[in-house]
């Protein structure tokens, strides 16, 4: 049986915020993110350009494996769903997939909280 053949790998350093538990809401029912999850989504976008600076929005037409190995700075409790939800938002709007709802087949790894290591690493095996 062959190896899989590493597609994508992504290290996007620093302490990632949930999506989810980010968005604000004005009285009149307008719903926007909170400024610091801007600020993060921002330095992700630019940690991505870094990375992959013409994206790589072709991977996202086959069936890929993805694994996301997070290390928190510090032991909070955080909700799973909102950081692959923040992360994938941010690999979408990077052009890395070119719909987040391809991302299906993922092993979530939590490692010891970390200060100096704080981040995910992403992987998409074919």
């Amino acid at each position: 049986m062959a190896e899989p053949k590493n597609v994508l790998t992504l290290h996007l350093m620093g302490q990632v915020r949930g999506g989810k538990n980010n968005m604000c809401i004005t009285r009149a029912g307008i719903h926007y993110p909170n400024p610091k999850f801007v600020i993060w989504r921002n330095d992700m976008f630019s940690q991505i350009k870094t990375q992959f600076p013409l994206g790589i929005a072709t991977i996202n037409s086959r069936l890929l494996k993805w694994t996301f190995t997070y290390t928190p700075e510090d032991n909070r409790r955080r909700d799973i769903p909102a950081i692959l939800d923040a992360v994938f938002h941010v690999m979408e709007r990077a052009f890395l997939v070119k719909d987040d709802c391809l991302i299906k087949n993922l092993s979530f790894v939590e490692l010891p909280a970390d200060k100096e290591s704080a981040g995910i690493l992403i992987k998409a095996y074919e």
